[in-house]
């Protein structure tokens, strides 16, 4: 509740200044809803609602201060505020919807087929997944045929295991939230840069331009909120490009399941 009552003024604020735009500044109109969404997620973090942390030098046997920062991620362990969340995000996305309504047909909802769409966004998701597992030392662990000279770092190191009875919501909660993420960046900004952006090459420097994007809205969250600095917007930047790539021609249905399954794994203390 204290989390929604902060939130509420700047989403009404982000509301008055979207129906007050003319009605053709498209570009203005998204931007300003992406950073309501901005303020609206970084402000998870000084509620408790998710936590990042990096693994520490000494933390890992014959681990050294030289190596890859270990970056980690955990949502609240309370069911009834992750549902709370994943219900506002719904209602947030079909908001965006309703307020970009005229852009909607220039967006690739999904792919062709709507399952071939899912399994790009799985692949997706395993592509944006398989550093964290050789960063964590699990996939030497798991394909000990694989040689990464990789310790493994155990998951009370990094976040610290997540009860079972509790990985059903925060599945629900990471693809409902990145659902809303992935509509903003992957479908409304992303087809308003390649219908900017002419030429053979448009689609690509708008996908390049969203993954860009979605990292540079990660900054303020990396240096200001938290302390975590570069790794974060690092991963962002290789999160938002995977997820850019999959949505050319899977659209926002695949993005959503390569980010939202990817942010799962990652804070769900499987890998």
């Amino acid at each position: 509740m204290s989390y929604l009552l902060t939130v509420t003024p700047g989403i009404i604020l982000v509301a008055i200044i979207v129906m007050l735009l003319p009605r053709q500044a498209h570009g203005v109109r998204i931007l300003t809803l992406i950073l309501g969404f901005i303020f609206a997620r970084d402000a998870m973090t000084s509620h408790g609602l998710w936590e990042f942390g990096i693994v520490e030098s000494g933390s890992a046997p014959e681990r050294t201060a030289t190596e890859l920062p270990r970056l980690w991620l955990r949502f609240t362990d309370d069911p009834i505020a992750l549902l709370v969340l994943a219900i506002a995000s719904l209602a947030l996305a079909a908001g965006v919807v309703l307020a970009c309504r005229e852009q909607r047909w220039t967006v690739l909802w999904t792919g062709p087929r709507w399952w071939t769409s899912v399994l790009a966004g799985l692949l997706g998701m395993a592509i944006i997944v398989l550093p964290f597992l050789w960063l964590y030392g699990t996939l030497g662990a798991w394909f000990p045929a694989v040689s990464t000279d990789t310790p493994v770092i155990p998951v009370g190191d990094r976040g610290g295991a997540v009860a079972g009875g509790l990985l059903i919501v925060v599945a629900v909660f990471a693809l409902c939230g990145n659902l809303l993420e992935e509509v903003l960046f992957r479908g409304f900004l992303q087809s308003h840069l390649e219908d900017e952006t002419a030429g053979r090459t448009g689609r690509w420097r708008a996908a390049l331009l969203s993954g860009l994007t979605f990292a540079a809205g990660h900054v303020f969250l990396a240096y200001n909120v938290t302390d975590i600095g570069w790794p974060l917007v690092a991963f962002t930047l290789f999160e938002g490009l995977v997820c850019a790539i999959v949505a050319l021609r899977h659209g926002v249905l695949g993005s959503t399941v390569a980010h939202g399954g990817a942010i799962f794994v990652l804070a769900s203390g499987l890998v």
